[in-house]
């Protein structure tokens, strides 16, 4: 297990940073949102001259507690929608793009910067990106439309950011580095092996008497722990949207009309090759002129592709010719585009400046969509339609079901109007029970101080996307204080076991003493609780032979010299394992183990990471932050 958590803490940042960017932060932490910085919303927090908005904070927090539930409902019945703290999720959510900030901050005043041939490198490497493991322009912009980016320069613009970061980051963190006394150390403990010997004393909860004395004086003393469980019957209401298409009526003329409007949305593609050449502050206009001349050396028939992997500065491209893909408008630079949509099929552009220096663009392939016709897209066409007719439905009927279960004292005139009809669960436990009230959200609101003791209606509760309902509370039945007779053998039953326990760690305790102390030996001891020692020999940390309670325990016990070492632990059921410790063993392997990359790169990565939270928290406390 030990040498495994080296292995994951070895990986080296920059490929957490490939990997994790673009499936894990993109597609989990509302990026967008945490980038618009400039924000007119309402101010949540101001980090410097960077402003974070109640806007991308709510957006955050709901992401985030999103994550939480779909965690804490893997519990089963076990969760309780109120484990999660509302102002603490908050709390830790707006302190995390705070500190996101405060890095930006902290790496752009370090002068990192980030090439466009890096943020090239990254994404044309990209798994999710890639078709057949070639990049491909299309798979690109249908990955980044999903992750709710407007634009390639904005998820461009992000990447550069997480790079940054990371740059700053790898800066502590590949620096760092293990001496050798350190590496033999760590490599020393993990492949330290002990021999030692256990024998269990049993509780004997059977030979204890509890007196009816003891059994009153502890129900008196803890009441509140001998309630009857709080229950309630509801009452509940529920709208589906599935329930609305049946009722969904399609107009001939409507269908038309979305089918002219769908043909008419077909963009044309073109599939572009360039060869760029990099300004980087040089001379333009000795850039331009080397364009041009090699623009003349094509038009008098060298090949384009060979040409630009000879000489184009995009090493993302020039190795297939400088082949871009297909391109759509509005999904690269304003003149490249330009350039590109003016040309003809297989025709070379003049020199094109851009941000990322001058390009020759050729034009490589044109394909023009292929309009289907209205009968073969009819099925599609009219669940759409159906779709926004059952969506506005759905939302004015979720609207009136709110509305009406605020206004009335129950739900029948909301179940009148609506033609719904109300159910009946119960009795129910705050932890729920079947179907619909098997979902967190209904118990939580079934339990709130309004509808649970004020006798209201609850607010409009969102099940799914697609499933909406109100509840209210039929009946309450309240805790109960159990009488004495009916925990009389449950008291009886946790004051032996208590007992047992207790005496048999005091009674592990005086052997241990006495073993210790010479007074007893350890047969002594074996006849005296009618068992054996169990012998283990050369055990290592993780193995598996053992029950890892009592291993983790015995890897705490002092190294003994000339004399074993005696210990005494409390098993789960409140037995005891007694515990002789014979020898500590490290094998004469482990002083050359630790010349292993593997021990130097993980302590290395814990200093590393140590060195970077130092610099985190500097950077924080010279920030000027300021929440509202």
């Amino acid at each position: 297990m030990m040498l495994q958590n080296m292995r994951d803490k070895a990986q080296s940042w920059v490929a957490k940073v490939i990997v994790g960017v673009i499936v894990l932060v993109f597609a989990m932490t509302g990026w967008e949102s945490i980038s618009r910085f400039t924000s007119n919303d309402q101010k949540a927090a101001e980090v410097n001259d960077t402003v974070i908005s109640n806007a991308e904070l709510e957006q955050a927090v709901s992401l985030q507690r999103r994550q939480l539930t779909q965690q804490l409902q893997q519990l089963g019945d076990q969760f309780d929608p109120n484990m999660i703290d509302e102002q603490l999720l908050r709390d830790s959510v707006l302190q995390g793009l705070i500190q996101r900030a405060v890095l930006l901050d902290g790496a752009r005043d370090a002068n990192l910067r980030i090439s466009e041939q890096m943020v090239d490198q990254m994404l044309l490497n990209t798994p999710d990106f890639q078709v057949n493991g070639q990049f491909d322009a299309n798979r690109f912009d249908v990955v980044i439309r999903n992750m709710g980016m407007s634009s390639r320069m904005a998820f461009r613009d992000l990447v550069r950011q997480e790079l940054m970061l990371a740059q700053l980051r790898n800066a502590y963190q590949a620096t760092s580095f293990a001496t050798p006394a350190e590496r033999q150390t760590l490599a020393r403990l993990e492949n330290q092996s002990r021999d030692f010997a256990v024998i269990e004393l049993d509780t004997d909860a059977a030979s204890i008497e509890v007196g009816e004395a003891e059994v009153e004086q502890y129900y008196n003393d803890n009441q509140p722990d001998f309630l009857s469980p709080e229950q309630v019957v509801l009452e509940t209401l529920t709208l589906s949207r599935s329930d609305f298409f049946d009722d969904a009526e399609v107009d001939e003329a409507a269908l038309e009309s979305l089918y002219h409007r769908e043909v008419g949305n077909l963009a044309e593609q073109r599939r572009a090759s360039h060869i760029l050449f990099e300004v980087d502050g040089g001379d333009e206009a000795a850039v331009v002129e080397e364009a041009a001349a090699i623009k003349a050396r094509i038009d008098a028939g060298e090949d384009f592709a060979a040409l630009a992997k000879e000489l184009s500065a995009d090493a993302g491209t020039s190795s297939n010719g400088g082949d871009l893909g297909y391109i759509e408008h509005d999904s690269f630079d304003p003149a490249f585009e330009d350039a590109l949509f003016a040309l003809q099929e297989n025709q070379v552009s003049e020199p094109v400046r851009s941000r990322f220096g001058v390009h020759l663009v050729k034009l490589t392939d044109l394909q023009s969509p292929e309009v289907p016709s209205l009968e073969s897209m009819r099925p599609t066409l009219e669940q759409e339609l159906k779709a926004e007719q059952v969506e506005r439905r759905f939302v004015e009927a979720s609207r009136e079901l709110a509305n009406l279960a605020y206004e009335s004292e129950d739900l029948a005139e909301a179940a009148r109007v609506l033609e719904v009809e109300i159910e009946t669960h119960g009795p129910l436990e705050r932890s729920g029970g079947e179907g619909l009230t098997a979902n967190p959200r209904v118990m939580a609101a079934a339990f709130a101080e309004d509808v649970l003791l004020d006798r209201r209606n609850s607010e409009l509760i969102e099940l799914d996307a697609d499933t909406v309902a109100v509840v209210r509370v039929k009946e309450h039945l309240e805790p109960k204080q159990r009488p004495l007779d009916e925990v009389r053998a449950e008291i009886a039953d946790l004051l032996r076991f208590r007992k047992s326990t207790e005496q048999a760690d005091e009674q592990a305790q005086q052997w241990v003493t006495q073993l210790e102390q010479g007074e007893l030996d350890s047969q002594a001891l074996a006849a005296e609780l009618g068992g054996e020692w169990q012998v283990y020999e050369a055990m290592g940390r993780s193995d598996q032979d053992v029950p890892q309670a009592l291993l983790r325990n015995v890897f705490t016990m002092p190294k003994p010299d000339s004399a074993p070492v005696y210990g005494h632990f409390r098993q789960p059921d409140g037995s005891q394992w007694i515990v002789e410790l014979r020898g500590v063993a490290i094998p004469e392997e482990a002083q050359a183990e630790a010349e292993s990359p593997m021990y130097g790169d993980y302590i290395a990565g814990q200093t590393g990471e140590q060195d970077f939270a130092a610099v985190q928290q500097l950077l924080q406390e010279q920030a000027d932050i300021e929440r509202f």
